[in-house]
Protein backbone atom coordinates (compact mmCIF):
# COMPACT_ATOMS: atom_id res chain seq x y z
CA UNK A 1 0.00 0.00 0.00
CA UNK A 2 2.85 2.36 0.90
CA UNK A 3 4.58 1.92 -2.46
CA UNK A 4 1.29 2.29 -4.32
CA UNK A 5 0.50 5.52 -2.45
CA UNK A 6 3.95 6.93 -3.16
CA UNK A 7 3.75 6.24 -6.88
CA UNK A 8 0.22 7.66 -7.08
CA UNK A 9 1.20 10.85 -5.31
CA UNK A 10 4.32 11.25 -7.42
CA UNK A 11 2.06 11.17 -10.48
CA UNK A 12 -0.25 13.67 -8.84
CA UNK A 13 2.42 16.30 -8.81
CA UNK A 14 2.77 16.13 -12.56
CA UNK A 15 -0.94 16.57 -13.19
CA UNK A 16 -1.75 19.39 -10.76
CA UNK A 17 -1.29 23.12 -11.33
CA UNK A 18 1.11 25.22 -9.31
CA UNK A 19 0.22 27.70 -6.57
CA UNK A 20 2.41 28.80 -3.69
CA UNK A 21 1.34 27.36 -0.33
CA UNK A 22 0.48 29.70 2.49
CA UNK A 23 2.02 27.29 4.96
CA UNK A 24 5.65 26.33 4.34
CA UNK A 25 6.82 22.78 4.74
CA UNK A 26 8.76 23.72 7.86
CA UNK A 27 5.61 25.27 9.33
CA UNK A 28 3.70 22.12 8.46
CA UNK A 29 6.37 20.01 10.17
CA UNK A 30 6.17 22.26 13.22
CA UNK A 31 2.39 21.79 13.23
CA UNK A 32 2.96 18.04 13.29
CA UNK A 33 5.39 18.32 16.18
CA UNK A 34 3.07 20.60 18.15
CA UNK A 35 -0.32 19.03 17.51
CA UNK A 36 -0.48 15.52 16.07
CA UNK A 37 0.30 13.49 19.16
CA UNK A 38 -1.93 15.27 21.63
CA UNK A 39 -3.60 12.68 23.83
CA UNK A 40 -2.24 9.60 22.06
CA UNK A 41 -0.39 6.68 23.52
CA UNK A 42 2.80 5.76 21.75
CA UNK A 43 2.46 8.62 19.29
CA UNK A 44 5.77 10.11 20.29
CA UNK A 45 7.72 7.15 18.91
CA UNK A 46 6.18 7.53 15.44
CA UNK A 47 6.66 11.28 15.49
CA UNK A 48 10.26 11.05 16.73
CA UNK A 49 11.13 8.59 13.97
CA UNK A 50 9.62 10.96 11.41
CA UNK A 51 11.43 14.00 12.80
CA UNK A 52 14.72 12.08 12.83
CA UNK A 53 14.24 11.16 9.16
CA UNK A 54 13.56 14.79 8.31
CA UNK A 55 16.42 16.19 10.37
CA UNK A 56 18.86 13.66 8.93
CA UNK A 57 18.21 15.17 5.53
CA UNK A 58 17.73 18.84 6.46
CA UNK A 59 19.70 20.18 3.49
CA UNK A 60 17.67 18.09 1.06
CA UNK A 61 14.50 19.16 2.86
CA UNK A 62 15.38 22.81 2.44
CA UNK A 63 16.13 22.52 -1.28
CA UNK A 64 13.98 19.57 -2.28
CA UNK A 65 11.10 19.54 -4.67
CA UNK A 66 7.50 19.18 -3.45
CA UNK A 67 7.45 15.47 -4.32
CA UNK A 68 10.04 14.68 -1.65
CA UNK A 69 8.20 16.73 0.95
CA UNK A 70 4.86 15.17 0.11
CA UNK A 71 6.37 11.69 0.12
CA UNK A 72 7.60 12.28 3.66
CA UNK A 73 4.11 13.34 4.75
CA UNK A 74 2.52 10.26 3.21
CA UNK A 75 5.17 8.07 4.82
CA UNK A 76 4.16 9.57 8.15
CA UNK A 77 0.51 8.72 7.42
CA UNK A 78 1.55 5.13 6.68
CA UNK A 79 3.58 5.01 9.90
CA UNK A 80 0.58 6.23 11.88
CA UNK A 81 -1.65 3.61 10.28
CA UNK A 82 0.85 0.84 11.00
CA UNK A 83 1.02 2.05 14.62
CA UNK A 84 -2.79 2.00 14.83
CA UNK A 85 -3.02 5.77 15.36
CA UNK A 86 -6.09 6.39 13.22
CA UNK A 87 -6.84 9.84 14.71
CA UNK A 88 -3.34 11.08 13.87
CA UNK A 89 -3.62 9.68 10.33
CA UNK A 90 -6.98 11.39 9.84
CA UNK A 91 -5.59 14.68 11.13
CA UNK A 92 -2.66 14.42 8.75
CA UNK A 93 -5.00 13.63 5.86
CA UNK A 94 -6.88 16.85 6.74
CA UNK A 95 -3.59 18.72 6.72
CA UNK A 96 -2.73 17.23 3.34
CA UNK A 97 -6.10 18.36 1.94
CA UNK A 98 -5.28 21.91 2.98
CA UNK A 99 -1.78 21.57 1.56
CA UNK A 100 -3.06 20.22 -1.77
CA UNK A 101 -5.53 23.08 -2.13
CA UNK A 102 -2.92 25.69 -1.22
CA UNK A 103 -0.27 24.19 -3.48
CA UNK A 104 -2.37 23.08 -6.48
CA UNK A 105 -5.82 24.62 -6.19
CA UNK A 106 -9.30 23.34 -5.38
CA UNK A 107 -9.35 20.84 -8.25
CA UNK A 108 -6.27 18.63 -8.37
CA UNK A 109 -5.36 14.98 -8.44
CA UNK A 110 -3.74 15.07 -5.01
CA UNK A 111 -6.89 16.38 -3.33
CA UNK A 112 -9.04 13.73 -5.03
CA UNK A 113 -6.66 10.98 -3.92
CA UNK A 114 -6.46 12.22 -0.33
CA UNK A 115 -10.27 12.16 -0.12
CA UNK A 116 -10.19 8.69 -1.70
CA UNK A 117 -7.66 7.36 0.83
CA UNK A 118 -9.39 9.05 3.78
CA UNK A 119 -12.66 7.38 2.72
CA UNK A 120 -10.95 3.99 2.94
CA UNK A 121 -9.66 4.86 6.39
CA UNK A 122 -13.22 5.60 7.53
CA UNK A 123 -14.39 2.36 5.94
CA UNK A 124 -11.73 0.39 7.83
CA UNK A 125 -12.97 1.83 11.10
CA UNK A 126 -16.57 0.90 10.25
CA UNK A 127 -17.78 4.48 9.72
CA UNK A 128 -19.59 4.01 6.40
CA UNK A 129 -21.42 7.34 6.61
CA UNK A 130 -18.18 9.32 6.65
CA UNK A 131 -16.56 6.91 4.17
CA UNK A 132 -19.36 7.65 1.70
CA UNK A 133 -19.10 11.41 2.32
CA UNK A 134 -15.33 11.38 1.68
CA UNK A 135 -15.71 9.23 -1.42
CA UNK A 136 -18.41 11.59 -2.74
CA UNK A 137 -15.98 14.49 -2.30
CA UNK A 138 -13.38 12.44 -4.14
CA UNK A 139 -15.75 11.80 -7.06
CA UNK A 140 -16.61 15.51 -7.24
CA UNK A 141 -12.94 16.36 -7.71
CA UNK A 142 -12.18 13.39 -10.01
CA UNK A 143 -15.14 14.36 -12.21
CA UNK A 144 -13.54 17.76 -12.91
CA UNK A 145 -10.12 16.29 -13.73
CA UNK A 146 -8.97 14.97 -17.11
CA UNK A 147 -9.79 11.30 -17.63
CA UNK A 148 -6.60 9.22 -17.51
CA UNK A 149 -5.18 6.17 -15.72
CA UNK A 150 -4.75 8.19 -12.49
CA UNK A 151 -8.37 9.29 -12.42
CA UNK A 152 -10.25 6.87 -10.20
CA UNK A 153 -13.70 8.38 -10.70
CA UNK A 154 -15.29 5.07 -11.71
CA UNK A 155 -13.64 3.24 -8.80
CA UNK A 156 -14.89 5.87 -6.37
CA UNK A 157 -18.44 5.62 -7.72
CA UNK A 158 -18.29 1.83 -7.31
CA UNK A 159 -17.15 2.13 -3.67
CA UNK A 160 -20.01 4.50 -2.95
CA UNK A 161 -22.47 2.05 -4.50
CA UNK A 162 -21.08 -0.87 -2.45
CA UNK A 163 -21.01 1.04 0.81
CA UNK A 164 -24.55 2.34 0.37
CA UNK A 165 -25.66 -1.22 -0.32
CA UNK A 166 -23.90 -2.40 2.84
CA UNK A 167 -25.72 0.27 4.85
CA UNK A 168 -29.10 -0.87 3.47
CA UNK A 169 -28.38 -4.49 4.37
CA UNK A 170 -27.53 -3.63 7.96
Amino acid sequence: MKICLLSIFALLLVSCGSHRPQQTYDEMLNDIVQNFNTGTIGGDSVLKAFVQKVQADSVARQYSNPAMKEEMMFNLISDYLVAGQIDNAQHLYDNMLEYAEQEYGKVCQMKAMVYFEKAHLYEQTGDLDNAIKMMQKSTEVFEKLPKNECNQYNDAKEYIRRWEEQKRIR
